[in-house]
């Protein structure tokens, strides 16, 4: 969950012709610049950062120096072209100038690219503006936040204990999140176990074993860890850790 799969210097060039990213973009703005979508432009000023959601047919113009950088399975409360000004958006311009200096350096460096991902995001998040979730979908969310790395959790239960229908909430949760609610949890525990193997934590005496990290993610059996893991990512949590050795 948010992956930052770019973050760089922004190409005046680019972007002229209408265009879509699968991730959400994000433009810092190092002068005057413009975001083009459905007949509609957004102007915006030195400093100024613009958040463009995924799937947006947009053109953009903007000048050198600005800078961009492109979140994938990111959970933002952004349904539209936003702006967040100058001033509030400096931290957002830092995480992604700092993150840009990370773009294709060794393996070891790839949680902190982690960390910029969900820096960025949480700079979204923050000062976007958007009103966030619906009362229940917060709810949901929340509890699920608080809770997906423990065990004994039920989302079953606790979704059929709200005083709703189970499918309205389920449905909602998909509209406004973009993921069901069963598909959040298990994006919340992949996040955890992907950052606990690139950090390469360590108990007292070595590396935490994937039985550790499956129970620190919330799962009571480590073999439908390694097998959620690997249809999450490709790979087992054991080939994920070679091939992000430090």
């Amino acid at each position: 969950m948010n992956d930052l799969i770019y973050a760089g210097n922004a190409n005046p060039a680019d972007g002229k012709s209408p265009h879509v990213h699968n991730g959400y973009e994000i433009i810092c703005f190092a002068q005057y610049g413009e975001v083009e979508c459905n007949g509609r432009i957004y102007a915006f000023s030195e400093g100024d950062a613009a958040i463009i959601p995924p799937l947006t047919p947009h053109n953009t113009r903007y000048a050198e120096g600005s800078m961009r950088a492109i979140l994938d399975k990111a959970l933002l409360p952004v349904r539209s072209v936003t702006a967040i000004r100058a001033g509030e958006a400096e931290g957002l311009f830092d995480a992604v100038r700092r993150a840009s200096a990370l773009m294709g350096a060794p393996e070891q460096k790839q949680v902190l690219i982690a960390a910029y991902g969900n820096l960025i995001a949480a700079f979204v998040t923050a000062y976007s503006g958007a009103t966030e979730f619906s009362p229940v979908v917060a709810a949901v969310k929340g509890n699920i936040d608080a809770n997906f790395g423990d065990g004994t959790f039920s989302l079953e239960g606790s979704l059929r204990n709200l005083p709703l229908n189970y499918d309205y909430i389920r449905k909602l949760f998909l509209k406004e999140v973009g993921v069901t609610p069963h598909e959040y949890l298990t994006r919340r525990r992949m996040e955890r176990a992907r950052d606990i193997i690139l950090s390469g934590a360590t108990n007292r005496y070595s590396q935490y074993t994937v039985s550790q990290i499956a129970e620190t993610c919330g799962f009571t059996e480590p073999l439908y860890f390694s097998k959620v893991f690997k249809k999450y990512f490709g790979m087992s949590p054991s080939e994920y850790g070679r091939q992000n050795k430090r």
